[in-house]
């Protein structure tokens, strides 16, 4: 750059970031924004990092991929090639440079790359509007999106954490909540807010205003309301002229005023929503009552909906169809708690969970909860935690005997699918006894590990073709283990099969597949599935076992198979 490079750059005189090793300035002319001038610049890992280029940042939100410091973003990744030809590389980003230049001339091309990616420059646009006007922002908004045709009022709730000593005034302490969060309808969003433990802070209730945006139409920074009037006609034409922002605004005013609420403001979110993202501005109180009109502020939103938390909106017929499903889960430990939460993540709407066990210090080892957990019921706090991690899920912990619960409580049409993760005999013959009574012509799923994880195996059981009374499971498994493999501890009846935790998830995420294919009525007919580790392993294990031909004859122990069988096909075989 100091050599040939010289003859259209020269080295910046101005003070170089920390991050920067040197930089070259050079002017570019643009027929409709004047001269600029640019700055490439290299960094000290370079060539780990790609050079970069900076525009004057007041390009920003005028041309695309320039963001609020002037960085523009060239799309060139680094390369492995760059350390034996950096020049290389900066040609490479100079290019870049130069089709950027000469496309941004086109108004077309500006505009359908500021539409393409329109929520990152909304996020630069919010910051750019906090930074001149100095009005501070919640730290974070967030939405819970359904299906939208036409303008719907919604609620809203908003925490405000205690700022002690400092006095403010009413629109300065709404735009420091430290969270907004609102719904659509009538859905209460503190609801929302306590299920996830986001309800930290003093609650304000609020309004929302949703409008839905046409898919087609032209959403970028030249579109963006900057004062109530834009936001006005924004709303009327995108209603077709039905709905009014500031009849809206009066009309909750007087709410309030005859709800003698008027000294204790309620919030008011505007949420844009064009197809499955959505823009809000919050509308600050008139500074004097009645006399000065209402402001607004540009805010990002973030969508902790269901839909966008476990899909980000793909296929959703599929997670939509698992909304539906109610599922009882018997047993919670190691194998069951994994498999539950894997469901709920899957979109599987509603879980009941039973287990009439406490969770103690040696379970810690392979179950998804710890040492937090010690004496509590684990139907309980599992259900608890899939409930705040997971959007859109609703648990109802069972603490009872699965006899008792599948003889005396189930009735037909109560659930979707049975999934009995108990690993225990005397389950599967009450499931097999009772399944009619209880279930009807509900499937039936049964999963267990053989000691060691050696193997783990997947059976579904419908009503053309059930779980015996007599419950076969050595027909299924892989191998047929001494008496003495489980390791005895010194209390009446007290012991475990060895495996870890890497062996009861690995198991949990095999089953799970084949569960979610159940519920998505993609199984016609009773199955096993089993999950069978190399004949190397069981060498490794150094335990007398009389080995089937599921187990395959491989030489490492990290080998493994899948075998799928017909139900029909195992109770046939002698």
């Amino acid at each position: 750059m100091d050599g040939k490079g010289a003859a259209f750059v020269k080295r910046s005189n101005r003070l170089e970031a920390r991050r920067k090793a040197a930089s070259w300035e050079f002017e570019l002319d643009h027929p409709t924004l004047g001269a600029h001038i640019v700055q490439l610049a290299i960094t000290h890992d370079f060539p780990a990092n790609t050079p970069q280029v900076y525009f004057p940042a007041s390009l920003c939100l005028k041309l695309p991929h320039i963001e609020e410091d002037g960085k523009f973003c060239h799309g060139v990744d680094p390369s492995p090639n760059d350390y034996d030809d950096p020049c290389k590389v900066i040609d490479e980003v100079l290019k870049k440079l130069s089709q950027f230049w000469v496309n941004s001339i086109n108004p077309a091309w500006v505009n359908a790359e500021f539409q393409r990616e329109c929520l990152a420059y909304w996020s630069r646009f919010c910051y750019l509007f906090y930074r001149k006007n100095g009005m501070p922002t919640p730290r974070s908004v967030c939405a819970v999106l359904m299906p939208i045709t036409q303008v719907t009022e919604g609620r809203l709730a908003s925490y405000r954490a205690k700022e002690p000593g400092r006095a403010a005034s009413r629109s300065d302490k709404e735009l420091r909540s430290t969270r907004v969060l609102t719904t659509m309808g009538s859905a209460d969003p503190h609801a929302v807010a306590l299920q996830h433990g986001w309800s930290t802070g003093t609650l304000v209730r609020g309004d929302a205003l949703w409008v839905p945006l046409a898919p087609c139409s032209s959403w970028t920074p030249k579109d963006w309301p900057q004062s109530l009037d834009e936001l006005e006609s924004l709303v009327r034409m995108a209603s077709g002229d039905k709905h009014s922002v500031k009849e809206w605004l009066t009309e909750k005013t007087e709410q309030e005023a005859k709800e003698k609420t008027a000294g204790r403001y309620r919030s008011k979110l505007i949420v844009l929503v064009q197809g499955g993202t959505c823009y809000g501005y919050l509308i600050t109180p008139s500074f004097i009552p009645y006399l000065t009109a209402p402001s607004i502020v540009p805010v990002e939103i973030e969508r902790v909906d269901a839909d966008w938390a476990l899909a980000r909106d793909y296929d959703l017929t599929l997670l939509r169809g698992r909304r539906n499903k109610r599922v009882l889960m018997i047993g919670c430990g190691s194998l069951g708690a994994p498999i539950a939460e894997l469901l709920a993540k899957s979109g599987v709407s509603e879980l009941h969970l039973a287990d009439k066990e406490f969770f103690s210090i040696e379970n810690c080892a392979r179950h998804v909860l710890g040492a937090e957990h010690i004496g509590m019921a684990k139907a309980s706090v599992l259900a608890d935690r899939i409930r705040r991690q997971i959007p859109g899920v609703k648990t109802k912990p069972l603490r009872v005997l699965a006899a008792d619960w599948v003889s005396q409580v189930c009735s037909p049409g109560s659930y979707d699918l049975i999934i009995d993760c108990t690993g225990e005999s005397s389950v599967r013959t009450v499931l097999s006894r009772f399944r009619e009574r209880a279930f009807g012509d509900v499937g039936i799923v049964h999963v267990w590990l053989e000691p060691f994880g050696a193997a783990a195996h997947t059976i579904y059981a419908n009503s053309d073709l059930p779980w015996p009374y007599d419950d076969p499971w050595e027909r299924v498994n892989a191998a047929h283990w001494p008496q003495d493999v489980r390791v005895k501890l010194p209390a009446c009846s007290s012991g475990f099969n060895p495996y870890g935790a890497a062996d009861a998830w690995q198991a949990a995420g095999f089953a799970a597949e084949r569960i979610l294919a159940c519920l998505n009525l993609e199984v016609p007919e009773s199955m096993v599935w089993s999950w069978v580790r190399s004949s190397a392993y069981f060498d490794k294990l150094n335990v007398e076992t009389g080995r089937t031909e599921l187990i395959p004859e491989k030489g490492s122990i990290f080998d493994s198979c899948y075998v799928t069988r017909s139900l029909q096909t195992v109770l046939a075989d002698e």
